[in-house]
């Protein structure tokens, strides 16, 4: 019986899914302005939100549609002109969608704008997906470029 349980036991480690790390980076273009409400008190507020959808690619040239959710948290004192707004992102890969990269984080963000600084870099994790990337854990680094493009780098674990 013995022999029987460790024979079970080698072929499902020998056998089963192998959790290799995954590295992808997806670009795109100049955000475009973001669908802006206002659920906190009036004018730039905790609460407000700012929602997006726009296209990207892979390196190796895939499509990605991009949705993201963005919710201020937290202002910072008006010398600082910073706040913090908590990130929902949707990375859908190819063209039927059915693989999906979720990320989620916090950041700084200036108030008078939508997105990051130029030239600034932000990590968020990432929090799960769908299809090739079922059960996906590990990070994306986004950095803003300076010519107003955009690159996530997706380290997956």
């Amino acid at each position: 019986m013995k022999r029987f349980l460790t024979a079970v036991a080698a072929t499902f480690l020998l056998t089963g899914p192998v959790a290799a790390e995954q590295s992808l980076t997806i670009s795109h273009g100049p955000v475009p302005t973001p669908t802006y409400i206002d659920l906190g008190a009036p004018g730039d507020s905790v609460g407000d939100q700012r929602i997006w959808q726009f296209d990207g690619q892979t390196g190796d040239q895939q499509n990605v549609v991009m949705d993201w959710v963005m919710t201020t948290t937290g202002q910072s004192s008006e010398k600082l002109g910073m706040e913090r707004r908590v990130t929902l992102g949707v990375f859908s890969i190819g063209q039927d969608a059915k693989n999906t990269i979720l990320i989620q984080g916090v950041g700084l963000y200036p108030k008078t704008g939508s997105t990051l600084k130029s030239d600034a870099v932000l990590q968020r994790a990432v929090i799960g997906g769908t299809g090739k990337y079922v059960g996906a854990m590990g990070s994306v680094t986004s950095t803003h470029l300076a010519d107003n493009t955009w690159q996530h780098a997706i380290s997956l674990k």
